[in-house]
């Protein structure tokens, strides 16, 4: 069995240069508002890259930075604010949230046509059906870098490790589709 090292970057630089012509030629600009709660290291480095992403792609971004001590009913009043905004696409509430906060309660406040994350439970079910909706970011990620480099997996035999909402179970569904980089057995 032949294994080799994949690289992202090509295939993030294409999705960028995609995305980059699609704004410029639509004359729209995507907005895109993130939430994070409290100051969990990992995600703050994680949510700056998410706002430079957006300023080279000449999207409009707006962060959201609340304190943890926040309460979950002031993140919901958030995120209905978001979903009635005009300017706004797409939301991505940064995880892990501080542990008074029910993380399912505030994913699935997020309106579907706006969870960019891909984690509202409409979203994770029509994942689950075959259907178009919006996927998590690495699973879908991992496709878009395996059909880059065309590795093919229809008919064989993939394992994953780790089950979690967040890449896991969504990577088995995607790859065990009978679509066109799927149909293999998880």
């Amino acid at each position: 069995m032949e294994s080799r090292k994949l690289s992202g970057a090509v295939v993030r630089d294409a999705v960028f240069a995609c995305l980059a012509r699609g704004v410029e030629t639509s004359g729209r600009k995507p907005g895109l508002a993130v939430v994070l709660v409290g100051d969990d290291p990992a995600s703050c480095v994680y949510v700056a890259g998410k706002g430079r992403a957006c300023e080279k792609l000449g999207f409009h971004h707006v962060t959201h930075h609340l304190p943890a001590d926040t309460s979950e009913g002031e993140i919901l009043r958030l995120l209905a604010a978001l979903n009635d905004a005009a300017d706004i696409h797409g939301i991505l509430v940064q995880i892990p949230l501080p542990g008074h906060i029910d993380a399912a309660r505030v994913q699935a406040a997020v309106a579907p046509r706006k969870d960019v994350d891909g984690f509202h439970p409409e979203n994770l079910g029509r994942l689950l059906a075959g259907r178009p909706g919006f996927v998590p970011c690495t699973p879908l990620g991992i496709i878009e870098m395996l059909r880059h480099h065309g590795v093919e997996l229809a008919g064989r035999e993939v394992a994953i490790v780790g089950r979690s909402v967040i890449v896991g179970r969504p990577l088995a569904m995607l790859l065990s589709l009978k679509a066109e980089l799927g149909n293999a057995t998880v």
